[in-house]
């Protein structure tokens, strides 16, 4: 079964090439940082792959090195996309502000070997805010969106659904590692599986909306 833990790296990698494809373009703007974001997630995601089926050992550290660089990146993207509709400044702020705060106490505390699930669900809570803020002023808006086209929804999408649900993984985290342990049911790996197929499905289709908008004008 150990095959199963190739299909993130996979689904990751797939949808880094499909950025380059898309996104390789200076008439999209700023959605060209997405493709150092995945480049740095196949890293970190083979890295962490490696670490722990090759040596055998934590990859926390791996993962915890990465987070920063993800969430950072996130708040950026999602202050982008609400920008033309509503001011996401503080919100944002204030949980990278309750993140990095989180981040430095436990990665200091568990001397950066350990993840922070503390500081990830900060701004978890933060980006699901803001998420559901943009849906809001979305449904407000009086320009006619064609939402099935229109990139930002589907970046948007695949963030709130992703962190949701992750959310509510890590806080039973415990508990899903003890049905792991005594019942041999990987079921929050089946859980983040489903979640980043999702969040990378929206995240290629919106490339190519983005591609296609920028080809059309």
């Amino acid at each position: 079964m150990q095959w199963i833990f190739y299909i993130t790296p996979l689904i990751e990698l797939i949808c880094f090439i499909l950025s380059l494809i898309y996104l390789n373009n200076k008439k999209v703007g700023w959605y060209r940082s997405f493709i150092w974001l995945l480049l740095f997630t196949v890293i970190a995601e083979n890295t962490g792959w490696a670490v722990y089926f090759y040596f055998h050992a934590n990859n926390h550290w791996v993962y915890n090195t990465f987070l920063p660089i993800e969430s950072f990146f996130i708040a950026w993207i999602l202050y982008k996309i609400c920008q033309p509709h509503f001011n996401s400044k503080p919100i944002i702020i204030t949980g990278l502000a309750a993140f990095g705060i989180s981040y430095l106490i436990e990665s200091v505390k568990t001397n950066f070997t350990d993840y922070s699930m503390v500081a990830n669900i900060l701004f978890s809570i933060c980006a699901i805010i803001v998420c559901c803020m943009y849906y809001y002023y979305l449904l407000k808006e009086e320009n006619n969106i064609v939402v099935y086209k229109h990139a930002p929804f589907w970046i948007v999408t695949g963030i709130f659904l992703f962190y949701f649900v992750a959310t509510s993984s890590n806080l039973f985290f415990k508990y899903l590692v003890e049905i792991n342990k005594t019942k041999l049911v990987p079921i929050r790996f089946t859980i983040f599986l489903i979640l980043n197929l999702t969040l990378y499905g929206t995240w290629s289709y919106a490339f190519k909306c983005q591609y296609k908008k920028t080809i059309s004008s």
